[in-house]
This record gives C-alpha cells, structure tokens and sequence, in this order.
C-alpha cells in the first residue's frame, strides 16, 4: 500500500481570491433581497411570531405563540431574531438575517476544512457546490431552525474531525461547544446525530480507543455551561409541561408518529436529495465501480490509513446517517435532510476532483447525465406553467406569462445543457462545473427577482392587507379570531399577540355570544362548511377570499340549510 499523502500546507497568499469568491457568491445568493418577499407561513411566520413576542414581552426565557406557551423548538434562534428586531426593526431582514449568516459562515467552514485535508481545488469545489443548490440556497433564505443545526453540527464534526487527523485538543473543545449550540436551536437531535456519527466512525475504523483523546472533563463543562442554563430555567418557569411537550411530543413523538399531517415514504429522501442537490450529486453513481471490490467494508481496509484517507468513509457514514435517521423517522419534511449536505457537498467535491484522472468513459456518463438533468430541467421550465390551476389565483398564470419568465430560465437551462454536453465530449470538469455555477447564478436572480414579484400581490398581500386592516381595527377588550383561517402571518404583521383559531362553529358562537366585540376573520368557504350565516353582520373589509366581520357583542349566529351554499 502506498503512503497516504499528506495535508496540503495552509498558504494565505492562494486563498484570498476563492475567499472573496465565496464570499460574493453567499451576498449574492442569501442576502441580496433577504427582505424581498413576505415571510412564507406557517413555519416561518411561527418562528418569527414567537421571536416578536419575546422582544415585546421581554420574557426570554418562555417561547409564547399566540398566547399560548410554544416548546415547539428551544431558545437560540428567537433570541438572534429578537436581538435583530433591536437592531433592524420587526421585519424580513430580522428573520432571515440568522439563517443567512448561518449559511455564509458553513460554505467559509467546509472550504477551509476541505482546504487542511485536501487543498484549493477541493476546497473550492466543496464551497461552490454547497453554496449552490436548491435546497442551501432555499434554506439559507428562510428563518426556521435548519440551518442552523446544520451549521453547528458541520462545526462540531469539523472540529472533531480536525483534532481526530492532527491530535489538536482545541478541536475537540470546539466540537462540544457547536453541540451546544446544536442544542440550543434545535433540541436533543443536535447531540444524537454527531455522537452517532462519530461512534460509528471510530467503530468502523477500529480507532474506537480515540475517544480517550478527547478532554472529557472540559469539553462536557463547555456543554453544560452554554446549554443547561436556559433549560433549567424554562423548566422552572414551567414545570412538566415544558418536559413533557418539548421532550416527548416535539421530539420523540414526532420521530414516532406523524406529526402535523407530514407523512412521507421510507424512500422519501432518496427523492428529495438528487432534485434538491442537483446537478452535483450525478456524479456520484461512476464511482460505483470502485466500490464493487468490498474490501472497504471491513475495519482491516480502514484502520491502517491516515485520517486523509479515512475522509470519504467518514463523510458517506455522517451523510448516511442523517439519511437513515430522518427516512425512519414517521414526519417527514423535505429540509430535514439538510444536516447531511455538507457532507454530501464534500463527497461531491472529492468525485469531482477525482473523476478529472479517471477513465474517460465513466466521466463522459455522468457529465452526460448532468446534461440530461438540465434538459429535463429546461423541459420543467418550458411547461410548469401548464399544472398552475388554482382557482384562488386566477390570474397567477397570466401574470406569470407576461413576465416571459418561463422561457428565460428555459433558455438557461437549455444553454447550460449544451454546455455540459460539449464538457462531456473534451471530457472538461472544470467546464461543466463553471457552466452549473453559472447556471445557478442566473436562476436564482431571476427567481427571486421576477418570479417573486408576481407572488408577492397574488399570494401574500390578501394577508398582509387583512393583518393591516386588523391592526387599525382592532381596539383593547375585542376579540380577534379567525374561523379555519390558520395564518401566523396575520399575528407577525399585526402586531397582535393572540388571534385564536376556531375549527367548529359551537367556538364561534360561544365567542359571539360573549360580552365583547369580535373580529373574525374567515373565508365564504368556511362558513358554508360549517353552514353559518353571517349576513346580519357587516363585511367591514375584504381581501382575497379573505372577510373580516364586525360582530357587536350578545350576538346570536344561525345556520343556513345543509347544501345551500352550493353553486352559489
């Protein structure tokens, strides 16, 4: 066996200019336009919501939703959106900003770890691919937890990973720290998956006596001291009820049982991943030939290289981890695979640099194959706007027409295509890699900058209009409600801290029958659901299909006939 090469040495002088690269690719790609477009509900909006009222309450230690105590997830994420409402106003930018920073400082993260282990080409590969993909690029633009935990658990794996191939404690302190961390904005997960992940490692690889290496007693001080004084707090400010829900229905059953109508298939991510990391994940596949020979699988094949070499094996089981965890869990939603691409982007990048000295034929498939993706891609453009048939936005498609928006990312795609299809002829890499940077550069502006604008008046501003009209209307002692209209937003551009959501019509006419104006915000199609007639009441503002009705209070509600709001 020949002698594992070792780390490139760290020259500042090469990385200023992939440095600034990166950089101006991450303003570009997370920042520019953050406060573009209205918070997307629910997830978002809850998020922001909650974070508003701790910044208006000064309660930082009880997460409050809608009046009602939300251990939906822990603390770190409300307190940076609270500390950014102080600083940049309740807003878009408050919300995101965390999540955009989060995104930045992973791609700088992974570049320079790939650059300790593997030098510039890789480490610049591994930066670009994980800057530029759908499900980075959409996560790195939204206020929920994800990326987040992604970041802090990257670090902590990074971390460890550092002190693992240089014998550098410092690593190992760093690691625990960004657990917390992991912790603190997500909850138990962000412990369980980089300690699974490393045990397997060192069990895989026979190292498994390293873990003596790490400074125990420091590293757990470190964790205790950054997590357990929120928790003891939240837990005294509220008792089991903080255990119960935070712990086992947030955690455990929502790992068990499907929680919030998000079911999926156990082969659910394996859809997911190769559309929301697309085109670099195609690659992937002409390594197979290599792995038909099993001796990898053993402790044997592993044990006897350097950390360099181990690399791959401990990023494809990091990856596979994440995988397995989240197929096997019973909700499913598509960003919960995010804590796993940093590594995919890693492996992406090694195949990449690795398939430049391999054989012709298996480079010419997969560049093939990224130029099949893109005309499918293209063919997605060219006709998306055929399945856009909602009766509620019935000048969505039109207004999407106009734009000639489908055809530009058409020809962009189409462009991109044949691009990669003359890479694959040379055989170029580094030709098809530009030309699916490139690609993502224009795609995304031109999502974000015409798409968005068309949504913006369809999609969002009946909301956004009602939550204003509500914060005029509404005046101290009324009752603010909403009948089957569950909308975060309405609370988050209100200002208003409770708008309760009713499901059933005895709660409404309980409500109106009380000693006090109500404001109820509901939809035609709600009330015939529910056969309830309004009509005695005034319509005090309409937007969208959206009714806000003005009832005095003592009122009495009646019921329509069963049927009878059809075709009317």
């Amino acid at each position: 066996m020949s002698a594992a090469k070792s780390p490139p040495k760290f020259v500042p002088g090469a990385i200023v200019f992939p440095v600034a690269g990166l950089l101006v690719l991450c303003l570009a790609f997370y920042f520019w336009r953050l406060d573009g477009y209205t918070l997307f509900d629910r997830t978002e909006t809850e998020t922001a919501e909650v974070a508003r009222q701790m910044f208006v309450t000064g309660d930082w230690v009880t997460p409050v939703f809608n009046g009602i105590r939300y251990f939906d997830k822990p603390v770190l994420l409300y307190w940076l959106m609270a500390m950014g409402f102080g600083v940049l106003g309740v807003g878009e930018w408050a919300v995101r900003l965390p999540s955009a920073l989060f995104a930045t400082v992973l791609v700088l993260a992974t570049y320079a770890f790939a650059l300790r282990l593997h030098g510039p080409r890789v480490a610049l590969l591994a930066g670009t691919i994980l800057a530029a993909n759908p499900l980075f690029l959409a996560l790195g633009r939204t206020g929920v937890t994800d990326m987040g935990l992604t970041c802090f658990m990257a670090a902590a794996l990074f971390g460890w990973y550092w002190s693992y191939s240089g014998r550098h404690p410092w690593g190992y302190r760093l690691g625990f720290a960004a657990v917390a961390g992991a912790v603190l904005i997500k909850g138990p997960i962000g412990l369980l998956l980089p300690g699974l992940i490393v045990l397997i490692f060192l069990l895989w690889t026979g190292q498994w006596r390293r873990l003596g290496e790490i400074p125990w007693v420091s590293a757990v001080a470190i964790f205790a001291v950054l997590t357990l004084p929120w928790y003891v707090l939240v837990t005294q400010a509220n008792g089991i009820q903080f255990l119960q829900t935070f712990f086992f229905h947030h955690n455990l059953n929502r790992f068990l049982n499907v929680v919030d109508n998000q079911p999926g298939p156990w082969y659910y991510y394996l859809l997911v991943t190769p559309a929301g990391f697309f085109p670099w994940i195609v690659l992937l596949p002409t390594t197979l030939p290599r792995l038909v020979r099993c001796d990898w699988l053993g402790c044997r094949f592993w044990a006897s290289r350097s950390p360099q070499a181990q690399l791959p094996l401990f990023l494809a089981l990091w990856f596979a981890v994440v995988l397995v965890f989240v197929s096997v869990a019973s909700t499913k939603l598509p960003h919960y695979i995010l804590p796993g691409l940093p590594a995919l982007a890693l492996l992406c990048a090694l195949v990449w640099e690795g398939r430049a000295g391999a054989a012709k034929l298996l480079l010419r498939i997969g560049l093939g194959g990224v130029a099949l993706g893109m005309l499918l891609l293209a063919g997605a453009f060219a006709f998306a706007l055929r399945f856009i048939d909602d009766p509620s936005l019935p000048e969505l498609r039109s207004s999407i027409e106009a734009t000639g928006l489908p055809w530009i990312l058409t020809a962009i795609a189409l462009i991109t295509a044949t691009a990669v299809a003359v890479a694959a002829v040379k055989p170029r890499l580094d030709w098809a890699w530009t030309a699916c940077l490139l690609a993502y550069s224009l795609i995304f502006p031109a999502l974000i900058g015409g798409l968005m604008p068309v949504l913006e008046p369809q999609v969002h501003r009946p909301l956004l209009a009602m939550a204003d009209r509500l914060r005029t209307e509404a005046r101290p002692g009324d009752l603010t409600a909403a009948l089957g209209v569950y909308a975060p937003s309405l609370n988050f551009y209100s200002g208003l801290n409770r708008i309760p959501v009713y499901q059933k019509s005895p709660e409404v006419r309980y409500q109106m029958a009380q000693d006090r104006r109500m404001l109820l915000v509901t939809t035609r199609g709600r009330l015939c659901e529910h056969w309830m007639i309004l009509d005695d009441f005034p319509i005090i503002f309409t937007s969208g299909i959206y009714r806000l009705y003005d009832i005095p209070p003592r009122s009495k509600l009646r019921y329509s006939k069963p049927g009878a709001c059809e075709g009317n």
